[in-house]
């Protein structure tokens, strides 16, 4: 017999989400764009051929172009929040190879 209080999920205090940071929604844009390309590349290998794979593989590129033009504007909010900032001056103090 399980207790209810160990398997049920902690309910924040406030009722509300805490806002993800920018730079978990890059990493979430960032999947969200390999799971679409994931999905395109899985096409291919289909076999055998199903009715109407040119519309799906055609709404697969769709997806594919919405998730990185996504990632693209995570990107850009990122690179201009302080987070993304500090990136880039870390990068600078240390020499690449």
């Amino acid at each position: 017999m399980r207790s209810t209080l160990l398997s049920a999920p902690a309910a924040p205090v406030s009722g509300a989400a805490p806002a993800p940071t920018v730079r978990q929604q890059l990493a979430r844009m960032q999947s969200v764009m390999f799971d679409a390309r994931h999905a395109l590349y899985a096409l291919r290998d289909e076999y055998p051929r199903q009715p109407a794979r040119f519309a799906r593989i055609r709404a697969a590129i769709l997806r594919l172009r919405q998730a990185r033009a996504a990632y693209k504007s995570a990107c850009e909010a990122f690179h201009a929040s302080p987070e993304g900032q500090q990136l880039q001056r870390l990068r600078q103090q240390h020499a690449r190879w």
